[in-house]
């Protein structure tokens, strides 16, 4: 987390329990050494595709920030044995232009939620199997969706040289509440009640404490995250 640079990072590390700490910690360090950089510094070509130069600044070193980090837990996989295979989930929050705009990436199942006007809204698309199944065939039920395993991704960092990271920008309005989770959250807390947990909670720190404590309540048995995140104060 980079609150001077208002870039906001949840990782979740797979790969064993020791790896998956590895993973998650460089993709965290990685974004946030991005971040301290100059927002002058011109990103390095490398990182750049072709489809970038259509984004404002704010996105593109988004992104570029999340392929380095991908880069980062590739080479450390590959540095050590012990951590051969490691990867890690990621979804990043970025707001720019005064505060006016998000921009949103990730890869992997960790997602980002925005809270308006009491309703709250899943703002990204797990990278899963699930997913991927119903997008080939959008006529199968949640009955044979429920079939297929949980709790298998499609996408992550750190498993290839490079990765395909999705993107999404939004406005931002007065008091929007944005809410950065690992799967361990949003697998044992529905929608519903993380909104409730955010309304009742005195400030941002204590909402995420809570809503860490009811996904413990409901079972913990996963890598638990939770970043509220109000961009303008409230």
């Amino acid at each position: 987390m980079r609150a001077e640079a208002a870039v906001f990072v949840v990782a979740d590390g797979m790969g064993g329990h020791e790896s998956g700490d590895v993973a998650s910690a460089i993709v965290a360090q990685s974004i946030a050494g991005f971040f301290d950089g100059e927002s002058s510094t011109p990103v390095a070509a490398d990182l750049l595709q072709p489809d970038d130069s259509a984004l404002p600044t704010g996105a593109v070193r988004l992104l570029a920030a999340v392929r380095q980090a991908n880069r980062d837990v590739h080479q450390a996989s590959l540095d050590s044995p012990s951590n051969r295979g490691m990867g890690s989930t990621v979804v990043a929050i970025h707001f720019a232009d005064g505060g006016d705009l998000a921009f949103i990436s990730h890869v992997g199942d960790s997602r980002c939620y925005r809270i308006r006007s009491g309703v709250i809204e899943l703002l990204t698309e797990d990278h899963s199997l699930i997913n991927e199944a119903r997008a080939m065939d959008p006529s199968l039920s949640e009955e044979e969706l429920a079939r297929l395993p949980s709790n298998i991704i499609t996408r992550a960092l750190g498993l290839e040289p490079s990765v395909q990271v999705d993107l999404r920008i939004v406005p931002v309005l007065a008091k929007d509440v944005f809410l950065l989770c690992s799967d361990g959250l949003s697998g044992l807390v529905s929608s519903r009640e993380m909104l409730e947990a955010v309304r009742l909670a005195d400030d941002l720190e204590e909402a995420s404490e809570l809503l860490v404590a009811l996904a413990n309540d409901g079972g913990g048995y996963d890598n638990i995250t939770a970043l509220v995140v109000a961009p303008n104060g409230c």
